[in-house]
């Protein structure tokens, strides 16, 4: 029971919210509050005044609640109240974090044992769907820990090998009970309804959607039996089968799902890639099969086609050229390391225009006049940068300097102006900035003999 024993000379609104709803509400000597019935209202968690101000100033009633009724305590004058500040937070747009309670650890560790269990069994898609249907024998109609099940099952395609494969995916939302988590209405859909489960399903999704996999029809109707068809994952799910078709062929030099493991064809890989020549070619030279008494054994996957060959033959003797390196490119998950061989811009060519002095009587100039006087001009290949002219790239096995020289003397077989011209190495160490090394003719004839 709430009662108000001082009478109020403002207008006020009362919020009174409880566990229980309130039954009566009655209030004495209080005629201002008499005349406002309806501003007076009741709710279910806790007690809220909303004050306002009048001529007389603002004036705090007093209440007297008995002993099932606790009210909050009074905010301090000298803390600002934070419901009081201008920019307040919308909760829609924050990310939910979920705190790991010690049940759903317990869920985790048991997750993990079935997967254990299996361990001596071959890593295949038949494995995985046992370890699912192991875990829905277990827990039978109440799926009791599904989403920790689901997360720990997420982690292991990388090491099945299931990646890629639709069908392990649809095994996931298997594990999701039916019927349970759909919303009865789109006004409960739009409240996100079981929020830890469809954020689960979204993961699920995004997971998908970073490997390329695109869902078919059946992976659909999955979804639309556990979480209905105006939840937030059905959404997301429509989205992923929009946009995930269109750009499966955008790129013009795809990659294959699964990568070799092969070194050498995983450098061909990244070479035709970076490569623009369509007249590009490939050679592959391993130092224990072309040298006697290698420096060490590894090999070189080498890249040049015959306008960069042409190149080389233009250079002067009295230009250095450099080897810079290495940087790194990704075939996916698998990083390579490459280098370039280079030489600095040629200087472009000064166009000069004789304009007949009858003609420029006026000197009129106007805004369809102001670019330069042109000329006819060779078009640069597309090795001939701003930055530089590229004259090869290659890819070594151990990405060393002693690797680096070796394909430069294998070069000079097919390029016999490089063994005249001066070869600096700009090689970038890891922790030791950047290592400059000349290579002129004397060390290349020194290293040959």
């Amino acid at each position: 029971m709430l009662k108000i024993t001082e009478p109020m000379q403002c207008i006020a609104r009362l919020v009174i919210k409880r566990q229980k709803l309130l039954s009566t509400l009655y209030h004495s000597s209080a005629p201002s509050c008499k005349e406002n019935k309806d501003i007076i209202s009741t709710d279910k968690e806790n007690i809220q005044i909303i004050k306002k101000e009048s001529d007389t100033g603002l004036m705090r009633p007093k209440f007297e609640a008995s002993q099932d009724i606790q009210s909050p305590p009074a905010p301090d004058e000298d803390q600002p109240n934070p419901r009081d500040r201008k920019n307040k937070i919308d909760m829609r747009f924050i990310p939910k974090t979920y705190t790991k309670t010690p049940q759903a650890i317990q869920f985790t560790k048991k997750s993990a044992l079935i997967f254990d269990s299996l361990e001596s069994k071959p890593k295949t898609l038949q494995t995985f769907k046992t370890a699912c249907n192991i875990y829905l024998d277990k827990e039978g109609l109440y799926r009791r820990g599904h989403v920790e099940f689901i997360y720990a099952a997420r982690d292991k395609l990388k090491e099945y090998n299931l990646s890629y494969d639709l069908n392990a995916y649809k095994a996931l939302i298997n594990v999701f009970p039916k019927e349970r988590l759909k919303p009865r209405s789109k006004i409960e859909a739009e409240f996100r309804r079981y929020p830890k489960q469809q954020d689960c399903a979204i993961d699920v999704i995004d997971t998908m959607g970073k490997n390329g996999v695109i869902p078919d029809v059946q992976f659909y109707n999955l979804i639309i039996s556990v979480f209905g068809e105006y939840s937030h994952v059905t959404r997301k799910l429509q989205r992923s089968m929009y946009w995930l078709p269109k750009f499966k062929h955008a790129n013009p030099w795809p990659i294959p799902k699964l990568l070799p493991d092969n070194r050498i064809e995983l450098a061909k890989l990244a070479l035709k890639r970076m490569a623009f020549d369509i007249n590009n070619e490939l050679t592959v030279w391993k130092t224990t099969e072309t040298e006697e008494n290698p420096t060490e054994d590894t090999f070189i996957v080498s890249a040049q086609s015959a306008k960069q060959r042409e190149l080389i033959k233009k250079l002067s003797p009295d230009k250095a050229v450099f080897v810079d390196g290495g940087y790194n490119v990704y075939l996916r998950n698998v990083k390579q390391t490459y280098f370039v061989l280079r030489a600095d811009p040629e200087p472009e060519p000064e166009v000069k225009e004789k304009v007949d002095e009858e003609e420029d009587l006026f000197n009129w100039t106007t805004i369809f006049e102001e670019e330069k006087p042109s000329s006819i001009v060779l078009k640069k290949s597309v090795h001939e940068q701003e930055d530089g002219v590229i004259l090869g790239m290659c890819i070594t096995g151990s990405s060393t300097r002693d690797s680096l020289v070796s394909w430069i003397r294998y070069l000079q077989d097919s390029n016999p102006n490089l063994e005249h011209i001066p070869v600096v190495f700009t090689l970038k160490i890891v922790g030791q900035g950047t290592d400059i090394v000349k290579y002129e003719q004397n060390q290349k004839q020194s290293s040959a003999s």
